[in-house]
């Protein structure tokens, strides 16, 4: 009997599903190409994308949960071929969600000061929409058919993360926002 450790049978199974699959030229990772979203990191857990998204990089998780991993890459294509649109349902989510929590006690705070003294800040209360400009894109985790928005907040919530889960994937129905880490 032939036994295969798991890396081997993911490597055969990514090969067997996705023609274009090839090794990094380091050897390390297994890469496959898609046409949409380029080139996938391929790992124990899944695959792993990044995306340029307005100057900068949003990073794209793909695990295949209760789904084949092949729907998974379908599912993280559908989503990438309208980011900007996902983005912006996200971003109200987390507003409407957050700007009450912000405004009801985050935007006040401590600072030290050089003499070991406490300062109080009060920074302005926000409206939906400055709070919507503060959030800038990070990261999307495509678990199955679900996914989870990684937001920069720029310290709104003193180093904790804005996530936006959508637990109907593209239907973006099912959606809620909340503060991590």
């Amino acid at each position: 009997m032939l036994v295969m450790n798991s890396d081997v049978m993911f490597n055969l199974l990514c090969i067997s599903l996705f023609r274009d699959c090839y090794k990094q030229s380091d050897g390390a990772k297994l890469v496959m190409r898609h046409e949409i979203l380029g080139e996938i990191a391929l790992g124990e857990d899944g695959g792993e994308v990044h995306i340029p998204y307005y100057g900068s990089t949003v990073k794209i998780n793909i695990t295949s949960d209760e789904i084949s991993f092949e729907e998974a890459v379908d599912v993280a294509a559908s989503l990438v071929k309208c980011l900007e649109e996902f983005d912006t349902k996200a971003k109200l989510v987390a507003a409407q969600d957050l700007t009450d929590t912000y405004n009801d006690g985050w935007n006040e705070y401590d600072e030290t000061q050089e003499d070991g003294t406490l300062k109080e800040v009060f920074n302005p209360k926000l409206t939906p929409s400055q709070f919507i400009q503060k959030l800038t894109l990070l990261a999307v985790n495509v678990t199955g058919n679900t996914f989870d928005f990684f937001y920069d907040d720029e310290s709104m919530f003193w180093g904790h993360s804005v996530v936006v889960s959508s637990m109907d994937g593209v239907a973006f129905t099912d959606t809620f926002a909340q503060i991590m880490g």
